[in-house]
């Protein structure tokens, strides 16, 4: 759990090497893991993904929507499986529609709550 980064310093004249780049050992890691035992790894899975999913949640999400159709699937299967709540996109107009509908009816219950609230 060093928290230098690989990177080379001056010890007594001589350049020495500290710390350890975890990104980089797990991204070589699984590289070598998935070319040793064949494995197909999504996306989703991959430690680029986890990372990017912790930190720019957005991104991740368009990278898997930007995905072909079977791969996208079985991503949001995996986010399922591991818990990850991911958000509902409409992929046609009929569940657009449907879902500013539903979104107007959340506003106007809200207005009718308010309303009750200040006696009106």
């Amino acid at each position: 759990m060093a928290k230098h980064k690989a990177s080379e310093v001056e010890l007594n004249g001589k350049a020495v090497k500290r710390g350890f780049d975890r990104d980089s050992f797990y991204e070589a890691a699984e590289k070598t893991f998935d070319r040793t035992t064949g494995f197909k790894r999504n996306y989703v899975e991959s430690y680029v993904g986890r990372k990017a999913h912790a930190k720019e949640p957005g991104k991740f999400f368009a990278k898997v929507m930007g995905q072909p159709t079977k791969e996208k699937d079985m991503s949001f299967k995996l986010l399922k499986t591991m818990g990850v709540k991911a958000p509902s996109i409409p992929t046609n107009k009929v569940q657009m529609a449907a879902k500013i509908i539903k979104a107007l009816g959340k506003g106007i219950n809200k207005a009718r709550g308010i309303g009750e609230d200040m006696g009106y």
